[in-house]
Parts: C-alpha cells; structure tokens; sequence
C-alpha cells in the first residue's frame, strides 16, 4: 500500500509539473446563446420550455497537460430569453384564484375571467469541465477541439395575466408568478480557432453545443463566442 501511495503521489506531483510547464492561461469572451426546445403547436398558439435567442459572456481558464493536449474550465451566463407561452389558456386547474367579475359591455360581448395568458424569463448558466486537444496550422494559428459536461442552472419564471381588452380600463388584477429552478449535466462539444497575437495573447473565436434534458428545458444550445486568452 505504502509503494502505491508513493506512486500515486509521485505521478501527480509529475502531471502537475507537466501541466505547468504547458502554461495557465485565463480568458474572456462575449457570444450568444441559440436555443431551440421542444414545442408543441395547437391552432394559432405555440408551446416551447425555452425557444429564443440571447447575448453571453464567458469566463475561461485551462491549462495543458501535454504538447496538444489541456484542460479547460468554463462559466457561461446567458441574458434572459422571453417569451410567450402561447395564452390564452384556461385558468382552472393551473392557479386558485377568486372569479372576477365585470360589467358586460354591449353587443353581447362577454368576459371570461377564466382565461388568462402566459409570458416567460429562462436562462440557463453553466459551468463546463473540458478536455482539449490542439491541432497547430502553422505559425500562430491552430483548431482546438473540445469535449466534456456541462452543469447547468436553469431558471425559469412564469408570469400570468389578462390579454388586453378582457377587462375594462381602469381594472388591475395580480397574479403570482411561478419560478423554478433545476441543476442538470449534460454533454458539451465545440470547436475553437485560436490565433496569436503576441507571445502571450489570443484571440479565440469558436462554437460549443450543449444538451440539455429536463423537465424545465428540454434542447439544445448553440453558443457561438469571440474573445481574449492572455497565457501566463
């Protein structure tokens, strides 16, 4: 047991003085964020978890561990993505609320307090654990191919209320929102163009696809980024 330990120690002792003789390097990007989910259509209205677009920003640091081969971790928070969530719907059945009542305009035209419609906030941030490996082009160009999980934060907020014109002007209703929130891991792919600019900077532009599957958000993600990696 006591040669095991040794060599265990040994080994990362080596790895970590491999790894650092490949360099650290820090990074900042700014990007977008591409979702599409599930939907499901009924006459004129659209159900989705989450559909849309949003700008990003994205810390990185990596490290390698041999001459074309690293690691990398990285956070990514999207900007919020709204929608509507395809209302009207029934109220009965989704949320407990006293019946409302109205005067009844002219003409016949009724107002049916029961019907409400939907609108909705997701972001999902994650926190990504990635193995790269590097591909040279020749001087200071080269193609980073990454893979791993992705640990994602998925908040989703849903605010109910009245389309405009149910009610006469002047009434003011409020609803409670619903927010929920669920942890999930997924898998990551992406594919990176990394040029030199000094002996120390990058500019690195690239596209990574996350996965999601969940009850909150049931997709994939597309996040296309730009950015700076400064190599210490």
């Amino acid at each position: 047991m006591r040669i095991i330990g040794v060599a265990i120690t040994v080994g990362s002792v080596l790895w970590a003085s491999a790894a650092w003789a490949q360099g650290v390097y820090v990074g900042g990007a700014i990007g977008a964020e591409v979702v599409r989910t599930s939907s499901t259509r009924s006459g004129s209205s659209t159900f989705n978890t989450g559909s849309g677009e949003a700008f990003a920003g994205a810390i990185r640091v990596g490290t390698g561990i041999t001459e074309h081969v690293g690691v990398e971790a990285e956070f990514f928070r999207p900007g919020e993505i709204e929608g509507d969530r395809g209302g009207p719907i029934l109220l009965g059945g989704i949320i407990d609320l006293p019946v409302v009542t109205a005067p009844v305009p002219p003409l016949g035209y009724s107002i049916f307090p029961s019907i409400i419609g939907q609108s909705s906030r997701v972001r999902a941030t994650t926190t990504s654990a990635l193995l790269v490996a590097r591909q040279p082009l020749g001087g200071r160009v080269e193609l980073a191919y990454l893979g791993g999980v992705g640990f994602s934060r998925v908040v989703r907020e849903i605010e109910f209320s009245f389309p405009r014109g149910i009610l006469p002007a002047g009434s003011a209703i409020q609803f409670p929102s619903t927010r929920t929130t669920q942890y999930a891991a997924g898998p990551v792919v992406g594919l990176e163009v990394r040029a030199g600019m000094t002996e120390h900077a990058q500019v690195v532009a690239g596209l990574r696809l996350h996965t999601l599957g969940q009850s909150v958000v049931d997709g994939w993600m597309i996040r296309p980024s730009v950015g700076l990696a400064w190599k210490f």
